[in-house]
């Protein structure tokens, strides 16, 4: 099947956008199926965001070829004439848009053409386009009159899934899940994981992993972990952001600088180090997509703590492999107090039972049931 997926949040020449969707498409490529790659890129989100602008043209990376076209306005204008001459979108089985911007692009490009299965992807962004009412006039109902015409709706987590089906009668009876796996390499020994439910360091050792901006909310963790009755432990930042002094300062007013070590922005390969290291990692951020660092962690053999109904919520269980609970710091300290006091057997079962869920669900599994789904759900329509 020749794909075209069509999204700005796919990395181009190693750059910091998530990899999510890019270990997707090279997935389906390792399946068999040929993937191209439109880049649709608003200058003006790149520059917010902090990400780096590449130049309006043509790339090759991974056996696909990645088109990124730059513009100024939100697409006011002919979106093919940015295109290689050659490119016709008939000459596609299946297009797929991921993000707000790449869905509208989407729109935009099939145009009237009819009889090329579509399938939109729901992000935490795509819930806040249609749920601001900055966005309402004009892209939150671009994006709906998207979603009636997809032939499928995949929501990226659980969450969203019900979030899309409550605010679109369209996606009621076409929308699944499509989460993120990890690579099954990442995930440790079976030995390891025995081990790490026998012996709890000392001082237990507690770790997050998140860009440092305000909804991912570390200062509850830090006040959590204050109110808490734990006293030997060291709390681990990993990560870098506008919030960094707030938290620092919290930190030196909560008398905490002995337990809480800032280890600012690290290579990928020393994060997995770090949560190798690590007992328990707790990250109850809000308007998550789905969030590797949940499962880079689990990978590690951590027992994960994330946010209750979002983001990973519905892939981790409570009480079952991992927890969730809402960011708020009282509960967050009983359940940090709760997760130490575990005994050994229930620890290495919580965990044990998170390592099969990574394998059943990692990123080539992920990636298979992607497409099989997307099929299901045109063949049934």
């Amino acid at each position: 099947m020749r794909i075209l997926l069509i999204t700005d949040l796919y990395p181009i020449m190693n750059g910091n956008e998530p990899i999510t969707i890019k270990e997707f498409a090279k997935k389906w490529v390792d399946l068999g199926h040929q993937v191209d790659v439109i880049r649709p890129n608003f200058i003006f989100n790149t520059i917010i965001r902090n990400r780096k602008l590449y130049p309006c043209k043509n790339f090759f990376e991974d056996d696909i070829n990645i088109y990124n076209v730059n513009y100024f306005s939100p697409f006011l204008f002919n979106v093919k004439n940015k295109l290689p001459k050659d490119f016709q979108i008939g000459n596609y089985n299946l297009v797929i848009s991921h993000m707000p911007s790449g869905t509208l692009f989407a729109m935009k490009l099939l145009g009237k053409c009819a009889g090329i299965p579509f399938v939109a992807a729901v992000h935490a962004s795509d819930i806040t386009v249609l749920t601001k009412p900055v966005y309402k006039f004009y892209f939150a109902k671009k994006l709906l009159q998207a979603y009636k015409r997809a032939d499928a709706i995949a929501a990226r987590n659980c969450s969203l899934a019900n979030n899309i089906k409550e605010i679109s009668p369209y996606a009621v009876n076409k929308t699944f899940v499509a989460p993120s796996g990890i690579a099954p390499e990442i995930i440790e020994s079976m030995e390891y994981f025995e081990q790490k439910a026998a012996v709890k360091n000392e001082p237990y050792q507690i770790c997050t992993v998140a860009k440092l901006i305000k909804r991912k909310n570390i200062d509850i963790i830090i006040k959590a972990l204050h109110k808490s009755k734990l006293d030997n432990y060291v709390f681990r930042i990993i990560g870098d952001g506008p919030e960094l002094d707030n938290l620092k300062n919290l930190v030196t007013e909560l008398n905490m600088h002995e337990k809480v070590i800032f280890e600012g922005n690290i290579p990928n390969n020393d994060v997995l180090i770090k949560l190798r290291l690590s007992d328990l990692f707790i990250l109850v951020s809000t308007g998550e997509t789905f969030g590797m660092a949940y499962l880079e962690a689990g990978a590690r053999g951590n027992i994960v703590v994330a946010t209750k109904n979002d983001g990973i919520d519905g892939f981790l269980k409570d009480n079952i492999n991992g927890f969730t609970c809402e960011p708020v710091v009282d509960n967050l300290a009983d359940l940090i107090d709760k997760i130490y006091n575990l005994p050994n057997d229930e620890i290495r079962r919580i965990i044990l039972t998170l390592r099969k869920d990574l394998f059943l669900n990692d990123s080539v599994a992920v990636s298979k049931k992607y497409i099989e789904k997307i099929t299901e759900i045109i063949n049934i329509n």
